[in-house]
């Protein structure tokens, strides 16, 4: 986590499957002395029926942690959190997820959602973060959140998700929805996944899934990706994915919007 230091992002978002419910690892991100915000993927969950892998995940995060929530950072940007520990495919709560909040059904998630929402500060901008991205947005596998690993291809996002974000758009512009889950290099050799879109009401869709995380240039060096995003006062103007050196060097960027 040393490199954050050097690059020196004003907030930072992880949106999940970190640490295969290893609580070191979630430890570790409660030492980032930057403002850190934390959604769980599934594959943090823990395999725990009890749910006491997560629980003791939530406890270490904190403040930190985000699901079904709002989070309104240094009176700048409002981070709503959708579902935790999503893996996809429209709506299904593991059983690790049901001992901890109950068995949640997709319109009570809808509805926990949208109740957060109710406490946006209207005039800062939105960042929707989830694990999983939301459906609608294709069907085919290098959609976004498109499934690849089994024929046939189909719209692998969550449901509840994305009728939370049409609800919400009917009020006010979202103006990002970043997400992970779906990796960037799709399965059986058929190249790579299409990871930013906007839609008709102006939403940017950031799949920062870039797997694996760490790999070694043409020179030897040891890179790291991080998906970077700017605020230029209420307006969204830069999105990337990044590979930065062990000293903090931007070495490729992908610049998507």
């Amino acid at each position: 986590m040393g490199i954050l230091s050097l690059i020196k992002p004003d907030i930072v978002l992880f949106v999940g499957d970190i640490s295969d419910g290893n609580i070191r690892i979630i430890k570790k991100i409660n030492l980032i002395n930057i403002p850190t915000f934390v959604i769980l993927g599934n594959h943090d969950r823990g395999k725990d029926s009890s749910g006491e892998t997560l629980l003791k995940q939530i406890r270490v995060l904190q403040e930190k942690y985000c699901a079904w929530d709002l989070k309104i950072f240094n009176n700048q940007l409002n981070i709503l959190s959708a579902r935790p520990c999503s893996s996809g495919g429209g709506y299904f709560l593991s059983t690790e997820v049901k001992a901890v909040y109950g068995p949640i059904s997709e319109q009570e998630s809808v509805n926990k959602i949208l109740k957060c929402s109710e406490k946006i500060v209207k005039d800062l901008p939105l960042i929707f973060m989830s694990h999983a991205g939301p459906s609608g947005l294709g069907s085919d596998s290098s959609s976004i959140c498109g499934k690849d690993w089994k024929e046939p291809a189909c719209d692998w996002g969550d449901r509840d998700l994305a009728v939370a974000i049409s609800k919400i758009q009917k009020k006010r512009k979202i103006d990002l929805v970043i997400f992970g889950h779906m990796h960037n290099h799709l399965k059986r050799n058929k190249g790579f996944r299409k990871m930013f879109e906007i839609d008709k009401k102006g939403t940017a869709y950031l799949n920062s899934a870039i797997v694996p995380r760490y790999k070694k240039n043409e020179k030897g060096e040891l890179a790291v990706n991080f998906s970077w995003v700017e605020f230029r006062g209420t307006k969204l103007t830069h999105i990337s994915h990044r590979w930065y050196s062990e000293l903090g060097e931007i070495l490729e960027e992908e610049i998507l919007f």
